[in-house]
């Protein structure tokens, strides 16, 4: 039998040994492995007991990979964005677990980007976005990368609450369980996601109304078209999936948000 795109993925990626470089196809099947996973879920008028409840019951820190969960996420019904309307909700219950473009044409984009790579071509950023505007995969996400314990499970809770709340404008925020590491301590990546990341107003609000929660680490703005098209760090083509960093300078109170640049050959983590 042959095995499926998610197999052959999978394979590539989590056979190679764990002391060799990891390259993007590591990466594109450890996000695929959790996607694929057990998730937790809370969406406001669906789940039953009070946010605060559910945020103490499932708490990041005691959510465990290995016990087959993948991402805990909180969503904002759309019925409480005055917005947003029926038919858009009903589409997003389709398929809550992965990231948020569930209008695009996946298989075109694929179809696209293969023949891109196969034709020789320079591959910039510019022309991912292109393919993300032709395909309608514009969705994108601020992530916050945060230790496991204490203080990764407060700063989950800060963002869980912002968002049932109605105090950002994502509607959407997703944590990875706890993954346990024999090198090095155990972290977690909050992901808040926004509909258009081509609409950099729209990039910076969503920054803005985080920020509004207490959050002051360093955010990473990724646009979803590098996650559909497995593109991750250390690709051969040199893309930064990362097109934003945001800052925070306590004294002025402020953020410093940067658009990063892709890598240039020469170029090591």
């Amino acid at each position: 039998m042959a095995a499926t795109m998610e197999e052959e993925i999978l394979r590539a990626g989590l056979d190679r040994p764990r002391q060799e470089f990891k390259n993007h196809e590591y990466y594109a099947a450890e996000a695929l492995e959790s996607d694929l996973a057990i998730a937790i879920k809370y969406k406001t008028g669906r789940t039953e007991m009070s946010i605060e409840e559910w945020l103490d019951m499932y708490k990041p820190s005691t959510i465990y990979r290995e016990d087959g969960f993948g991402w805990i996420h909180v969503k904002r019904s759309q019925d409480d964005d005055n917005d947003e309307g029926d038919e858009e909700e009903e589409k997003e219950e389709e398929d809550d677990d992965d990231d948020d473009d569930d209008d695009d044409d996946d298989d075109g984009l694929i179809e696209a980007w293969e023949k891109l790579i196969e034709s020789g071509r320079y591959i910039s950023r510019e022309k991912v976005f292109k393919l993300a505007k032709k395909y309608q995969c514009t969705h994108g996400k601020w992530m916050l990368f945060v230790s496991t314990g204490g203080k990764g499970d407060y700063l989950w809770s800060l963002i869980a609450k912002g968002i049932v709340n109605g105090r950002t404008l994502s509607t959407h925020a997703k944590i990875n369980a706890t993954k346990e590491t024999e090198y090095c301590e155990s972290s977690h990546v909050i992901c808040m996601y926004n509909k258009n990341f081509l609409d950099r107003d729209q990039m910076l609000e969503s920054e803005r109304t985080i920020r509004s929660l207490g959050i002051k680490g360093t955010l990473k703005y990724k646009p979803d078209i590098y996650t559909h098209l497995g593109v991750y760090r250390n690709n051969p083509w040199l893309l930064n999936p990362v097109i934003y960093t945001s800052n925070f300078d306590i004294l002025q109170n402020q953020s410093i948000i940067e658009e990063t640049t892709d890598f240039h050959k020469g170029y090591r983590p």
